[in-house]
């Protein structure tokens, strides 16, 4: 008696499942068996999203709710008929500030992220030349977060040409002059018009 075989879990490959460059061919996904993982790698964010305007709000409409209903509480308290309603008013206006203790530094955290300081003059600002004709200019943000900011080769030039203008415009606006942030120019040799002996080669007169 004869035994039969199973299909086999994982049978070989046909053609073109490993996708093979030099064949042409293509890689053909395949659905995953009860026995493989199918997960997907979790992606980490570099920094946590910035809040919108409507995030800020909401928290700002929370953190006031919480704080009028302590100031309600409070005031009712003082105007009580009982001591023990008096106890009770009071515990409940703690209970309302230890709330707003609880999300205020969400809502100034929140704030300070949606308007930041200004942005400080950069001290170093690295300017690299690609192979494919753009430019990279390293710089960082008001919140201090690195950026890179990718010019083409005539986006550049012109980039360096306007901020020549603008800062010559706002060191003018402040009384400053332009000579002591120019580089020093070398003093050219003196010309001469004597005629040089024939066959003597003579130094150019710039370098």
């Amino acid at each position: 008696m004869t035994r039969h075989e199973g299909r086999r879990a994982n049978p070989a490959p046909g053609p073109g499942a490993g996708g093979d460059p030099a064949a042409g061919t293509a890689v053909i996904p395949t659905a995953a068996t009860p026995t493989e993982s199918a997960t997907v790698p979790a992606v980490t964010p570099v920094w946590a999203p910035a809040l919108t305007a409507d995030a800020v709000l909401a928290l700002a409409n929370e953190v006031s709710a919480l704080y009028a209903r302590a100031e309600v509480a409070r005031a009712m308290a003082a105007h009580a008929p009982s001591d023990a309603e008096q106890a009770i008013l009071t515990a409940r206006a703690a209970h309302w500030d230890a709330l707003v203790d609880e999300r205020w530094p969400a809502l100034v955290e929140a704030i300070g992220a949606a308007l930041p300081d200004a942005a400080p003059v950069e001290r170093f600002m690295p300017v690299r030349a690609l192979g494919n004709g753009h430019v990279e200019l390293h710089a960082h943000d008001t919140s201090a977060r690195r950026l890179v900011v990718l010019l083409t080769g005539a986006q550049a030039i012109a980039l360096g040409a306007h901020l020549t203008a603008y800062g010559a415009i706002s060191l003018d606006r402040i009384g400053q002059k332009l000579d002591p942030g120019l580089p020093q120019l070398k003093e050219a040799p003196p010309f001469t018009t004597a005629a040089a002996p024939t066959g003597s080669a003579t130094a150019p007169a710039y370098p």
